[in-house]
């Protein structure tokens, strides 16, 4: 088994996503999300650089802004289809919306029936 590397909690969350590039958006959707990163699906690999923006949107009344970094990626076969994905670390993402975010994440534990 791998060495966990996460310093926060993730909770799965399918929202959907806007990936900016240099030739346009890219749309997908998220697997997990935390406080500092998220894991995104699309159905094609976006052309991005070192750093790029992102699009969140939890809601139809809110979205998250924040700028990323590709930290892995890979392709993946889903419903017979194959899907690009990649674990992206936020770079920049305001406090207002990395407050929202733990919210949900602690409000998304508090939920979870425990394993007793």
């Amino acid at each position: 088994m791998g060495i966990e590397r996460r310093l926060y909690p993730r909770i799965l969350v399918k929202w959907s996503v806007v990936v900016e590039t240099a030739q346009g958006s890219v749309e997908g959707e998220t697997k997990d999300i935390s406080v500092d990163g998220v894991f995104i699906f699309c159905t094609q690999e976006p052309e991005i650089g070192e750093n790029f923006s992102i699009l969140l949107k939890p809601s139809e009344q809110r979205t998250i802004s924040v700028v990323g970094e590709k930290i892995w990626s890979g392709s993946f076969t889903i419903d017979n289809k194959e899907v690009f994905g990649m674990g992206v670390q936020f770079i920049h993402i305001s406090t207002e919306d990395r407050n929202y975010l733990a919210a949900l994440i602690e409000k998304s534990s508090n939920d979870e029936p425990s394993g007793s």
